[in-house]
């Protein structure tokens, strides 16, 4: 205590000491201080008690206005200080915000201080903003975005396959949200399916296609989906029998003819299989043929092929009632009267087009063999049965016994007409289940089903060389089995002749074959066994399904014209081809003359041989057209090769002055080619170009005579003929006045024969002959055909007579013979055809022509005549002064030269 006390003692006299030193005591307002009244201060000030006075000063953050930190009296005042403006307390990154009398410092947007976000002076720390990494909350960028923190700032990018729904590539906030792209509009290619997944996408190849990159998922723009051809995968994938269509990005599985789909499979399950049918039904007898597949439509039927559809349908809905009800027993009697209606109208037929017609045919026959077997697989149908109308007969035999032994005959019979075969034929046939064979007859079938749909390319004649009838009804040998041809024993039909056979008539037995087009008659794989005046006999190895029918054919005047014609044609091909060697290899004869006659022949040449060959190739209409055409061709040829000849022998005949009149006139050969050749081509194009359709018939290969067409071969003809007689004509007429002017000793009989029976076969060879095949009209006809046919098919051999074997300078192109005798006169020559030119050697030249430099003689001078003004010499040639050497051919000529040479 009394430390205590010796304390406070001191301490009262260090306040008294320091009171004194100091100046004024300050003493806190109290009772007694001069403070006690608020308002002598301004606000935001304290006021301070001195001793005897006082003082205000501006609290911190305030300034006085008269600038001093103690005042005292009114008009001042304490004004706030702002210290953001005079300074920059808060540092970089930050923002200074002004108080009253205070200031707070806080970080900008994207940065934040340790010190807290709102550092106010006074508190601990400094205060300091450094950058915030808004990304490192998962929170700061929507889902399927990127967050991207930059020094302040942050931006959220969308994912890529993926949008923001503000639409712009950078955005804050959570407010934008990042939805996913559809890259399926347009990504994938075609044949493929796009498949969007989250941010992507991928691609995938439709059934039937695949990847060119072999991937089954892609996202490569440059792949493409290929089709898969499954019709060529091993194995097949509609399995044996059956016939697979492929198409773009799918296949469809059929079956064969005969075949058809087994229902306990199927082409989705991958099973799919064909099974044997044991007759045919609808879908398997539709021909390919446009209009039986129109009628099948549901479409409206043009009104021309009402009649035609009606048939058909008529046909189908037999068959369609048989095929339905599989488990119902066939009548074969009630199925056989519900097709008589059909064959009452087959009359109506011969109105349908020929393809029509013969699509019926087709149809019809195996309808009929359809229900036949129909009757024979039944269940309570294995019985024997025998239909007779008065349009068709059917006897069918169901075989249980009958074939027990060996070497036993089946006989059946329809109508007139019968069937025979063995059993062993039956067996062969390979049938199983319910074994049987029938055998039917039609009425007037044969009426409709003529010769005209004969088209048989083994038989020795055609249609255009005989003539043909049908001569017996329509029969089918019907039998179960699959193999149908081939057989070891053959098949043997008797049908009965509907007029008896006459002497000159010769049977052919013909099927009705499908492999034609629509359907026709063929004598493949039948013989004639035995012909008589009520039967024939046919001797097949086939099981005709179809029909097989009897056609008679009657050897008239046309076939021995085509004897003639081809045996004359054989002649003139190897007269015609010597006449050329002689052309080519007899030097003594090559002039202008003579290349006119080789072309000629070799056009008739080749015409002839084509033909032969080709005039009866109807079975490509294509290939018999173009074959008219260069027929049309090469005889237009031949006759404009015989109109340069007529030109070029008036020409000669008229200037016998000139050896060489073409020569000296500058005439060349490509011209007379161009226009021996070049005119045919223009003639053929014009009328190709016209009526294309009129090259080639039914029957042969030759221009349309029906149409009119045959006049773009007569026409030229006709004009080229009356050309050739005329200039003939006027030959015959120069040649006499030219003959009558020279001396009596070379006007002799035997020249004036020799040059008008040259002229006369020159006017046969270059035409003339032609012009009776025009007459062959009328009571005629028959004597101008044999004349027509003779003398144009031996057109080669009067070429070869008349300009090789009757033209003695051909003797000297041939070595002579051993055994022959040298010539009288002259021993010692190889030449026994001198030329023999009259010379006037008196008259000088006139000028432009050429004078005789040098003659060789071919005999000695001593033999020549003492010069005259008419010297006669035999010369071997003569040479001009421009150096041209003409040579005398072996051949006789008399020719008069004038003074003018």
């Amino acid at each position: 205590m009394r430390g205590f006390n010796l304390l406070l003692f001191w301490g009262c006299c260090v306040m008294h000491s320091w009171e004194r030193h100091t100046g004024p005591t300050l003493k806190p307002a109290t009772k007694d201080n001069n403070c006690r009244d608020s308002t002598m201060c301004p606000s935001h000030a304290t006021c301070t008690s001195t001793v005897d006075s006082y003082y205000c000063a501006c609290k911190q953050g305030f300034r006085s206005s008269n600038g001093q930190n103690h005042f005292k009296g009114p008009g001042v005042e304490c004004k706030d200080v702002d210290e953001c403006s005079e300074s920059q307390p808060c540092g970089p990154n930050s923002v200074c915000k002004n108080l009253s009398g205070r200031y707070e410092c806080s970080c900008l947007h994207g940065f934040s201080s340790p010190t807290g976000n709102n550092w106010k002076p006074g508190k601990p720390g400094n205060f300091s903003c450094t950058d915030e990494d808004e990304c490192a909350d998962p929170r700061t960028c929507p889902e399927h975005a990127t967050c991207n923190n930059t020094v302040g700032n942050y931006s959220c990018f969308r994912n890529p396959g993926f949008e923001s729904s503000s639409g712009h590539l950078s955005f804050q906030g959570l407010k934008v949200s990042c939805e996913d792209t559809d890259e399926c509009t347009e990504m994938c290619p075609i044949n493929s399916t796009c498949t969007n997944t989250p941010g992507s996408y991928f691609c995938t190849c439709h059934p039937g296609f695949a990847p060119s990159n072999g991937q089954l998922n892609f996202t490569d723009q440059k792949v493409e989906c290929r089709d898969i051809d499954e019709c060529h995968q091993d194995p097949s994938t509609c399995g044996p029998n059956s016939i697979c269509t492929n198409a773009l990005g799918f296949y469809s599985c059929g079956c064969i003819a005969g075949f058809r789909p087994n229902p306990e499979g199927s082409q989705k399950d991958g099973n799919f299989s064909c099974q044997r049918v044991p007759f045919k039904c609808k879908e398997d007898v539709i021909p390919d043929n446009e209009q039986v597949q129109q009628c099948q439509e549901r479409t409206t039927v043009k009104p021309e092929n009402v009649s035609f559809c009606a048939q058909i349908n008529n046909i189908f809905s037999v068959l369609d009632n048989v095929c339905e009800n599989k488990t119902t027993v066939v009548s074969l009697k009630n199925t056989t009267e519900r097709f008589v209606p059909v064959l009452k109208q087959i009359s109506t037929w011969t109105k349908f087009t020929k393809e029509e017609t013969s699509s019926l045919a087709t149809v019809f026959l195996e309808s009929v063999e359809s229900m036949t077997l129909a009757a024979f697989l039944k269940p309570s149908a294995n019985v024997t049965q025998t239909v007779r109308t008065d349009y068709v007969d059917i006897e069918s035999k169901v075989i249980n016994k009958e074939c027990s032994e060996e070497n036993v005959n089946l006989h059946l019979a329809a109508k007139g007409d019968k069937m025979k075969m063995r059993c062993s034929t039956i067996e062969e046939s390979e049938s199983t289940g319910t074994t049987g064979v029938a055998f039917v007859s039609f009425v007037g079938m044969e009426s409709v089903l003529n010769e005209r749909f004969f088209q048989d390319h083994q038989a020795p004649l055609t249609i255009s060389k005989i003539k043909l009838k049908m001569n017996s009804r329509v029969v089918g040998g019907i039998m179960t089995g699959e193999k149908k041809d081939g057989f070891s024993d053959p098949v043997i039909y008797t049908l009965e002749n509907i007029q008896p056979k006459q002497k000159l008539e010769r049977p052919i037995c013909v099927s009705w074959s499908t492999d034609v087009k629509g359907g026709g008659w063929t004598s493949s794989g039948c013989v004639i066994l035995e012909a008589s005046e009520i039967h024939t006999v046919c001797s097949c190895n086939q099981m005709a399904n179809l029909a097989v029918i009897m056609a008679s054919g009657e050897l008239t005047m046309d076939f021995s014209l085509y004897v003639i014609s081809h045996v004359g044609m054989i002649i003139s091909l190897v007269c015609l081809v010597l006449a050329i060697a002689t052309f080519l290899l007899c030097r003594s004869i090559r002039n202008h003359i003579t290349y006119l006659h080789l072309h000629l022949c070799v056009c008739l040449l080749l015409a002839k041989i084509l033909f032969l060959a080709g005039i009866d190739k109807t079975d490509n209409q294509m290939g018999c057209a173009i074959i008219a055409g260069f027929l049309h061709y090469l005889f237009l040829a031949c006759f404009f090769w015989m109109l340069v000849e007529a030109v070029m022998l008036f020409l000669m005949v008229r200037n016998l002055k000139v050896v060489n009149y073409f020569s000296s006139r500058n005439i060349k050969m490509l011209h007379i080619c161009a226009f021996g050749y070049g005119l045919p081509v223009l003639v053929v194009v014009i009328s190709a170009s016209v009526q294309p359709q009129g090259y080639g018939m039914h029957n042969r290969c030759w221009l349309n005579t029906e149409t009119g067409f045959i006049w773009s071969f007569l026409g030229p003809v006709c004009t080229v003929i009356a050309i050739n007689s005329i200039l003939l004509t006027w030959t015959l007429w120069i040649l006499r006045q030219r003959l009558s002017s020279v001396n009596a000793e070379v006007s002799t009989l035997k020249d004036t024969r020799l040059l008008t029976f040259k002229a006369f076969a020159q006017l046969f060879i270059l035409g003339c002959s032609w012009v009776l095949g025009i007459f062959q009209i009328g009571p005629v006809a028959g004597v101008m055909a044999y004349l027509f046919t003779i003398i144009n098919s031996l057109q080669g051999a009067f070429i070869f007579l008349i300009h090789c074997l009757l033209n003695r300078q051909v003797c000297s192109c041939c070595p002579p013979h051993p055994l022959s005798p040298p010539h009288p006169q002259h021993p010692s020559t190889q030449h026994p055809c001198p030329w023999t030119i009259f010379l006037h050697l008196d008259v000088p030249p006139s000028p432009g022509t050429r004078r005789i430099q040098e003659v060789d003689h071919r005999e000695d001078e001593a033999q020549l005549p003492v010069p005259d003004f008419k010297h006669l010499a035999v010369l071997h040639a003569i040479r001009f002064q421009d150096g041209e050497r003409l040579h005398a051919p072996c051949g006789c000529w008399s020719r008069e030269v004038p003074a003018t040479w």
